[in-house]
């Protein structure tokens, strides 16, 4: 079986999810004896070139590329991890692969084609289960950029913005955020005409796919992929080091300026916080610093990553967005490292409170310093984390390689 996937950014070494996700998934493709290649749209490189056995083919943002790469190749599988509306991966790349491959893949990394503003935060303020209501998302999409807050007691700007609603509603900014959030609708009706398979690997979304009608047997939920850690201790037992670790991409979603706010307001002024992933956002970077003194690692081998974890007390993971399954979350609690992390999707299903670690309300740094108060005390009077024994890594695998035969 030949095999072309295909995204956007290709940096195993470092530390983005879709690429190591990308990249274990090649190396049990090729174990597996197929005949595997990726094609990326952005690189430092111009030429194609091999990184472990795995051919890597440059395209450079151009679809003309995409379309000779295909043509020369008749691949059997062309399996897309990732999708951009502005100037990435669209929907004709989608249909073009259709033509020339025998089967198209699809992998949800991030919940595309659904909620407009990526959080499923009605109002910004409580969880939400649908996206295919698009005067509801309107409403939604408009309260929060006017900065709705989630109130206990009357809220005079809540209610002033309850009043404006309305009126915006009858303009054209509304109706062309109608338009758009209608057109994700649509796109997602494309992707499962056009996909053999769509891979799911959060069950919270396949269950809000499910609600929004979305019943088609293309739809796969599969068990992600997570290298079982280097090293899982027998039991809990290691001394307090008073350290945190942040892992991932240095930007506004991972909230790592969340997690920097609330270190400057907990109790204990010893806890040490390590920063680990690529800075993607300068200007982010260097306004997380003017709020606390971390350490940057800059980023580092996946396998590094993985050996350093039980060097921590927990890993934080302060998302201010959807997680649709976090690669390092789930490696922490093989690890039997406890999480502390935001109450978002995705991080919901993960963290057992109180057992495996402990959530903080969504979007709240005040809440973050509690908990990470919190659960310095539990630690201190020998709270001791329960961790699930992971599901049969080898069961996974031959699931998730069934569907390349």
């Amino acid at each position: 079986m030949k095999i072309l996937l295909l995204l956007g950014r290709y940096l195993p070494h470092k530390n983005g999810g879709i690429e190591n996700y990308s990249h274990l998934l090649s190396t049990l493709l090729l174990q597996s004896n197929h005949t595997v290649e990726i094609a990326i749209l952005e690189s430092p490189e111009s030429a194609p070139y091999f990184y472990d056995d795995v051919k890597i083919n440059v395209l450079n943002g151009s679809f003309e590329k995409f379309k000779v790469l295909l043509q020369e190749n008749q691949y059997d599988i062309c399996h897309f991890q990732e999708y951009s509306a502005f100037g990435g991966i669209e929907m004709f790349w989608l249909k073009e692969a259709a033509q020339y491959c025998k089967k198209v893949f699809f992998t949800f990394h991030l919940p595309y084609f659904t909620c407009y503003k990526n959080d499923f935060r009605y109002f910004g303020i409580e969880d939400c289960n649908e996206f295919s209501a698009p005067e509801r998302c309107v409403k939604c999409v408009i309260a929060t950029r006017l900065n709705y807050k989630k109130a206990t007691a009357v809220n005079l700007a809540n209610a002033g913005i309850q009043l404006v609603i309305p009126f915006y509603l009858k303009t054209n900014k509304a109706n062309k955020l109608k338009e758009a959030i209608q057109l994700n609708i649509h796109q997602l009706d494309e992707l499962v005409i056009i996909c053999d398979k769509i891979f799911i690997i959060a069950d919270w979304f396949k269950k809000i796919i499910k609600v929004s009608g979305y019943a088609s047997p293309h739809f796969k939920l599969i068990p992600p992929i997570v290298r079982p850690a280097f090293y899982i201790p027998q039991k809990f037992q290691k001394p307090l080091k008073h350290k945190l670790l942040f892992a991932g991409r240095v930007e506004h979603q991972k909230g790592l300026l969340l997690l920097c706010k609330a270190m400057k307001i907990i109790k204990r002024k010893s806890i040490r916080v390590d920063v680990v992933g690529n800075k993607v956002d300068e200007k982010y970077f260097f306004e997380c610093e003017k709020n606390f003194a971390f350490t940057y690692k800059g980023p580092v081998q996946r396998e590094e990553l993985l050996s350093k974890l039980p060097d921590y007390d927990f890993l934080v993971l302060p998302s201010v967005f959807t997680e649709m399954y976090s690669m390092v979350l789930q490696e922490a609690l093989i690890a039997h490292v406890p999480v502390i992390a935001s109450a978002a999707k995705g991080n919901i299903d993960a963290i057992n409170e109180g057992k495996n670690g402990f959530l903080f309300n969504y979007d709240d740094h005040k809440d973050l310093a509690r908990v990470v108060d919190k659960a310095y005390d539990l630690l201190e009077n020998k709270w001791v984390p329960e961790f699930q024994t992971p599901n049969n890594y080898e069961n996974d695998l031959k699931e998730i390689l069934s569907y390349y035969n």
